[in-house]
């Protein structure tokens, strides 16, 4: 984990170009987030503070991207400050809303996480595409990112943070039945929501809606399709094919085997 100050300074737009053309947060930001995670501010005193730069902006609402970015990141890679990240967040969320920004729905604010974090919910990533087997030290530094972003992602759902809904962890459920080749690094990120939000996506299922989720095509290797059934159904697809992984040899190392259990356990 990176050193707190130095990670917040090199956020920090090198100056007013890069910080118009969104590359890196305002030095304000930057500031009071690393006052508030030192204990210099409270969290009341923090919330307003570090939406001050945006509101200052002669279009807020365009620029509000900029400290969702920096939250989002801040989220993923202080992990010894999240539990303080998180109530600064509650704590903006209360913030009186202000021209067109919304606070009570930290404005923008999902559509960041998913930008930064989800695309891997919709294609491969480059690390899924390489031919060569991932480095050991390679494999251990994604599946502890993805376990961080499953950990944050479960975390702002159980909270109600930013709008996170139970779908987020059951696309996630979902993605991991896929047979994807990044399936020994995403069974982390399914055991992160599992282990934090589990309870609470089975307490939001209604088990007779019908979900369109993509399954695999029996048959034909690789091949996804659609198929709306009743929640329900989904929920004990996904268990099966979790208890699989851990059981069947060669799909798996012994350590995401052992993960994949647990995650079988959180289910039932």
């Amino acid at each position: 984990m990176p050193n707190r100050t130095t990670w917040i300074q090199s956020q920090v737009a090198p100056d007013k170009e890069a910080l118009a053309a969104g590359d890196g947060c305002h030095k304000d930001e930057a500031k009071c987030l690393n006052d508030y995670l030192g204990g210099k501010m409270t969290v009341q005193e923090a919330a307003k503070a570090i939406i001050s730069p945006v509101l200052q902006e002669t279009d807020p609402s365009a620029e509000v991207y900029r400290l969702n970015a920096f939250l989002c990141e801040a989220l993923v890679e202080l992990e010894d400050d999240r539990e303080n990240l998180f109530q600064l967040l509650e704590m903006i969320q209360s913030q009186p809303s202000a021209g067109s920004i919304d606070w009570s729905q930290l404005q923008g604010f999902g559509h960041m996480w998913s930008d930064l974090y989800g695309l891997h919910l919709h294609e491969p990533s480059e690390w899924e595409r390489a031919r060569s087997p991932l480095p050991v030290d390679k494999r251990a530094s994604l599946c502890h990112e993805f376990e961080a972003i499953g950990t944050v992602e479960a975390t702002l759902f159980m909270r109600g943070i930013g709008g996170v809904s139970a779908d987020w962890g059951y696309e996630t459920l979902n993605m991991v039945c896929l047979g994807r080749p990044g399936l020994e690094v995403f069974i982390y990120k399914a055991h992160a929501w599992l282990r934090v939000a589990g309870v609470r996506l089975v307490q939001s299922q209604r088990p007779e809606q019908l979900k369109s989720w993509s399954q695999l095509v029996q048959g034909r290797h690789g091949k996804v399709e659609a198929v709306g059934t009743p929640m329900a159904e989904h929920w004990q697809r996904w268990k099966r094919s979790i208890k699989e992984m851990s059981e069947v040899d060669g799909l798996l190392s012994n350590e995401s085997r052992e993960i994949a259990a647990e995650c079988h356990k959180l289910m039932e």
